[in-house]
């Protein structure tokens, strides 16, 4: 059975107390390190601007960064301070779990009013730290700015792997069988409940809520896959859609999604009628893992995959050619592929 995100402690933003401009730039640093310090047990270098880390030999070195800007990635009123810590942190690290890398570092850029309440900031680190810490994850420096705009957090993090060994979206061959882990479509259900200003009806709806606002990133399941010599695969942020036909084109082939082998929440069509689809495929922030691995090697993966896990689901295959197909099963008929909703700049 997947884990499923921890509980947070919340606090709305703008609760009170002192801002960043009365707090000033030294200060709010002093805290901010303090946080980390606390959690991880290891104080960054008094008075250095870099962050000095000894990689583990023999290793390649994977580097991913992320930001979320407020009123485009998440709004004030969906989410608090620690939690959105939590989720910076989470969206950044899905990248290295889709290189089965094992976390090490991050560094952390907060972008925020001078009128930006100190203690919010401060819940901000707290839950960024929390986060990278599960993850075995150590927040090693970073920078804060002011800014006349939205709120920005800005994360990068790195991690290690066996040299040679990363999973790429580039490995994958025509016949290869496409595998997702978990299911598809809860953070897309859970943000349009937000963006329609609706209160979750019930547990199933606020599962959908937690799951895009508390995303559970694959890390064991990157690491397993690499474990069992998978080579090719990436995580699922921009919707299976787009990123299966990423995988496509960096591997010269074309792709098949087979809709009715998708897994995703029944209940989905309960709430959203043929919607459903649209979520599934093409939402977005689902933060699974997409891999794809021979057929002749499929049946053994699966059988072996041990059940703490999210389990893996065959939801189509790489195929000769180029481009992308929507078939409603495996042989069957071509369906038309819902509207990307996750894209930048569209």
């Amino acid at each position: 059975m997947s884990r499923s995100a921890p509980p947070v402690p919340h606090r709305d933003f703008g609760a009170g107390g002192p801002t960043l401009a009365q707090t000033g730039e030294r200060a709010l640093l002093e805290q901010l390190v303090a946080i980390s310090a606390a959690a991880f047990q290891r104080a960054p270098a008094a008075g250095d601007d870099a962050a000095v880390w000894t990689p583990p030999a023999g290793r390649d070195l994977a580097v991913s960064v992320d930001a979320l800007v407020e009123d485009v990635d998440f709004r004030r009123g969906w989410i608090g301070p620690r939690q959105l810590g939590r989720r910076a942190f989470g969206v950044a690290v899905s990248d290295l779990a889709g290189t089965g890398a094992e976390p090490l570092t991050c560094l952390a850029t907060l972008c925020a009013r001078p009128s930006e309440q100190l203690e919010d900031v401060l819940e901000i680190q707290r839950g960024l730290c929390e986060a990278a810490a599960e993850a075995g994850c150590a927040v090693v420096g970073g920078d804060v700015s002011a800014i006349d705009g939205p709120l920005v957090i800005d994360v990068c993090v790195s991690g290690s792997l066996p040299t040679g060994r990363a999973l790429r979206r580039a490995a994958g061959r025509a016949g290869d069988l496409l595998l997702v882990t978990g299911v598809l479509g809860r953070s897309a259900a859970g943000l349009r409940l937000l963006l329609d200003g609706l209160a979750p009806a019930a547990v199933t709806e606020q599962d959908w809520v937690d799951a895009h606002l508390q995303p559970v990133t694959r890390l064991r399941e990157g690491a397993r896959l690499l474990e069992v010599g998978v080579r090719c695969a990436g995580d699922v942020s921009d919707g299976v859609l787009v990123d299966a036909e990423r995988t496509a084109r960096a591997s010269s082939c074309a792709v098949e999604i087979w809709r009715d082998s998708l897994p995703v929440d029944a209940h989905l069509s309960d709430r959203f009628g043929q919607g459903w689809l649209e979520l599934a495929v093409a939402g977005g922030e689902d933060f699974e893992l997409l891999a794809a691995t021979p057929e002749s090697d499929a049946a053994d993966l699966m059988r072996a995959w041990p059940g703490e896990l999210a389990p893996l689901t065959v939801i189509g295959a790489l195929t000769a050619g180029s481009g992308l197909r929507l078939l409603d099963r495996r042989g069957g008929i071509e369906q038309t592929a819902p509207r990307t909703l996750a894209a930048h700049f569209s």
